[in-house]
């Protein structure tokens, strides 16, 4: 819970300081496509050719030959974010590249990765924040960004469409839900006026949101090629927690220069780091007790702000409290049990997402014109696949996934109130 107690809900116009924009957990502004001082032209540079230097294995040599940079003259939020973005997917590079992990990450991309991500209260990784939230940029000004075909990711590992589109697709999903924050507040208010017409109001949008963002959560496959993202995008988004079996035993070594650093283990990037999808548990009070720690656990791999809305959200939860003692208006209880029922079949819907893009490549081997590409981050993967057991395979996250994605579910049907 959040160290500072919290006597009324979080209003709509509150919710800037909780860094939501108009476009929900997205900023209000377009990510920047550069630094505006020059003095960060070597990470710029290294950026804007990365999938080269990964395809040709030297962005290690290229990174160890940058100068530690100072973090001193980024000015802005969005300076940071665009420094922690460029950081994160350049160290995900150097790690990754092959044919064997880094087990050290220098100084040159450890000091200021280090200090962007504690400025911006996240983890020194390649969080959903890095890949996902502060990076996307309109095709044109004033674009719909809640239509992913109006979206480009401003960098990735592969350079590929097929990885663009990945994260995109999350991106509209964010912004498409943007209203859902403040008509799920609106929510919570009413049930402290007794306005019931409100709630019921504000669960039925809840329903038609989960509806509309599981339709574009179908529109993956349109772009994105099931086979290239297990074989070629994956791996690159791997973090450095449970990957012994890749050749990083101990995870990475932070190097900071001078003797100092500290070997680190974290999470890959993974949609489990999406606020957006905390927060409709949250506003539910569906409750993971069976996720173990998992749940709480992401939450301090998403940026500061948006961590403590979540903590605020969970302890003023009022909705399924007052739908349990009011079980006798009909009308109530049915949308409160069809905005969970949504909410499971949302989840359902990633379910089979996740068979289509992780457990039946797994299962069906390479294709030959992936034979190239060596996977290491896919090792322990592929070891699982190879001992039959491709019910345990692990996300990017470190999670059994299907297992998870299941308790998950059931735990959200079970929110139900009967």
């Amino acid at each position: 819970m959040s160290p500072h107690k919290v006597e009324a809900l979080p209003s709509a116009a509150a919710l800037p300081s909780y860094g939501i924009s108009k476009n929900g957990f997205l900023p209000a502004s377009a990510p920047l496509t550069r630094l505006p001082n020059d003095y960060y032209l070597p990470w710029e540079s290294i950026v804007e050719v990365l999938p080269t230097l990964i395809e040709t294995r030297q962005i290690r040599q290229r990174v160890d030959e940058l100068p530690i940079l100072d973090t001193a003259y980024l000015k802005t939020e969005a300076e940071w974010q665009r420094a922690y973005s460029m950081l994160a997917v350049i160290t995900q590079g150097y790690v990754w590249q092959g044919p064997e992990p880094s087990e050290r990450l220098p100084p040159t991309i450890s000091v200021p990765f280090l200090k962007a991500a504690e400025h911006l209260e996240v983890h020194p990784i390649a969080t959903y924040a890095a890949l996902n939230l502060w990076n996307w940029r309109p095709l044109e000004k004033g674009a719909n960004i809640t239509q992913p075909d109006n979206l480009v990711a401003l960098h990735t590992a592969t350079g590929s469409d097929d990885e663009s589109w990945f994260l995109i697709i999350s991106n509209a999903m964010e912004a498409r839900a943007g209203p859902l924050l403040h008509i799920m507040l609106a929510a919570m208010e009413a049930v402290e006026h007794n306005d019931v017409p409100a709630i019921v109001s504000g669960l039925r949008y809840f329903t038609e949101s989960m509806k509309d963002i599981g339709r574009l959560l179908e529109r993956m496959d349109e772009r994105c090629n099931p086979q290239r993202f297990y074989y070629t995008i994956r791996p690159l988004l791997a973090g450095s927690m449970n990957m012994e079996a890749a050749g990083l035993p101990n995870g990475v070594f932070y190097d900071e220069g001078n003797g100092k650093g500290q070997w680190r283990k974290y999470r890959g990037g993974s949609n489990g780091q999406s606020s957006l999808l905390q927060f409709f548990d949250a506003a539910l009070s569906v409750n993971h007790t069976r996720c173990g720690n998992f749940h709480a656990e992401m939450r301090e791999y998403m940026p500061g702000p948006h961590k403590r809305f979540l903590d605020d959200i969970e302890s003023i939860a009022n909705i399924r409290s007052y739908v349990d003692s009011h079980q006798e208006d009909t009308e109530l209880l049915e949308a409160y049990n069809e905005a969970i029922a949504a909410l499971s079949r949302f989840r359902d819907i990633h379910i089979a997402l996740v068979t289509r893009f992780i457990i039946i490549p797994a299962r069906q081997g390479r294709p030959a014109q992936f034979a190239e590409r060596n996977d290491i981050a896919s090792m322990s993967t592929k070891m699982a696949a190879e001992k039959g057991q491709v019910q345990e395979l692990v996300g990017t996250g470190g999670t059994k996934l299907i297992p998870f994605l299941r308790t998950s579910r059931d735990e959200t049907k079970e929110a139900n109130v009967s």
